[in-house]
């Protein structure tokens, strides 16, 4: 049984994932950059897609964001506040092009993340000295992050456009069996 966590918990990791690549899919063009509310719908994708990516590599030097990030490479969790300010103010948005190859990328690299995860390297500490957890929960820290992200946009969707975004169950698209 031990040996099923990481293919259980990486359809889960890429279900959340896929969840919200559907949320910017959904997304209409007039919600896209309306920064009326704060930040605008791209940028709260991004920042989810971003930290995902992160988090999926092994540790801080070997992350290497997309060459359209702008050179925010060296910005990290410690430098957050100007990392959210340079952000948020750029005079143009991410395009939807660019942040559905995001989630792409990072869906791949959930999947190999979770194809070479051993029972060994989940008890490891995670590379990222600014987090005290092992690589298991850390992991579980970072799909906690990516659902937080992908709800929040579903509710901008439904509460701004009236647009739904479908529950995936796992991986798969397979939504979860009805409760009785």
């Amino acid at each position: 049984m031990q040996d099923q966590w990481p293919e259980t918990i990486g359809r889960q990791f890429a279900a959340a994932i896929q969840m919200l690549r559907s949320a910017v899919q959904a997304c209409p063009d007039e919600l896209w950059d309306d920064r009326s509310e704060g930040s605008p719908f791209w940028h709260l994708a991004y920042h989810g897609l971003y930290f995902t990516d992160l988090y999926l590599s092994e540790d801080e030097d070997a992350f290497r964001p997309p060459a359209w990030h702008e050179d925010k490479a060296h910005l990290l969790p410690g430098d957050y506040e100007d990392f959210a300010g340079i952000v948020t103010t750029p005079e143009s948005a991410l395009s939807r092009e660019q942040l559905l190859e995001y989630a792409d990328h990072c869906l791949a690299k959930s999947e190999e993340t979770f194809a070479r995860l051993t029972g060994e390297r989940v008890l490891e500490r995670c590379g990222f000295w600014w987090y005290e957890l092992n690589v298991g929960e850390f992991l579980l820290n970072n799909l906690r992050h990516v659902q937080h992200h992908a709800g929040q946009l579903a509710l901008l969707l439904r509460r701004r456009a009236d647009v739904g975004v479908e529950w995936l169950g796992t991986r798969d698209n397979v939504p979860p069996p009805p409760t009785w």
